[in-house]
């Protein structure tokens, strides 16, 4: 009797698994539509440089009934050379600011997920720029389509924060500031 109580305990315990796919954790990678920006202003103008191919990531996440409930980690790397201006005088200039022989991407790793209400998630995360690491709050909003699942932010950081100094041109004539914004859509699909 004890054997097949047990034998259909495991039955329905499967059947249970199978029936309720989607409040299983799934590992999903970086696909698709991307756009990472980084902006800033100098003596002369704003400006910004835009990566939109190159990035990997990679994210563990339960999403139910077109939500998203749980979120267990989430990591992106951005190839800093990816990041392009439209003018390679800039570029070149923003790629030695970045020590892009030495580190050649900007890293970001989820630590801890701090809430998920609404379309809104709070975490926080261990932002490296030019080998310098240091945790921020990140609050991004999300979208589901289907089983794609894209999250949308943006956080301001300081040059000064990851030990950098901001670059200039013309022989110190023009001056970038201190103030960087780094804003992102990265859209996440179930690995195969």
């Amino acid at each position: 009797m004890k054997g097949y109580l047990f034998t259909h305990c495991l039955i329905l315990s499967l059947a249970l698994l199978t029936w309720f796919p989607s409040f299983a954790q799934q590992s999903y990678q970086l696909t698709g539509a991307q756009e990472f920006i980084v902006a800033g202003t100098s003596t002369i103008h704003d400006w910004e440089m835009i990566a939109k191919v190159g990035s990997s990531g990679s994210a563990k996440m339960s999403i139910e009934n077109g939500k998203l409930s749980k979120l267990t980690s989430l990591a992106i790397e951005l190839p800093v050379r990816s990041l392009k201006s439209g003018k390679s005088a800039m570029d070149k200039n923003a790629y030695e600011a970045l020590v892009i022989q030495k580190y050649p991407a900007i890293k970001f790793e989820m630590t801890e997920c701090l809430a998920i209400s609404g379309n809104i998630v709070k975490a926080k995360g261990k932002l490296t720029i030019a080998g310098t690491s240091r945790i921020i709050p990140l609050e991004v909003t999300y979208s589901t389509n289907g089983n794609v699942i894209k999250f949308k932010g943006s956080h301001p950081v300081l040059f000064s924060e990851f030990n950098l100094e901001a670059p200039t041109a013309v022989f110190g004539t023009i001056k970038t500031g201190n103030e960087l914004k780094l804003a992102f859509e990265a859209s996440f699909s179930p690995k195969n």
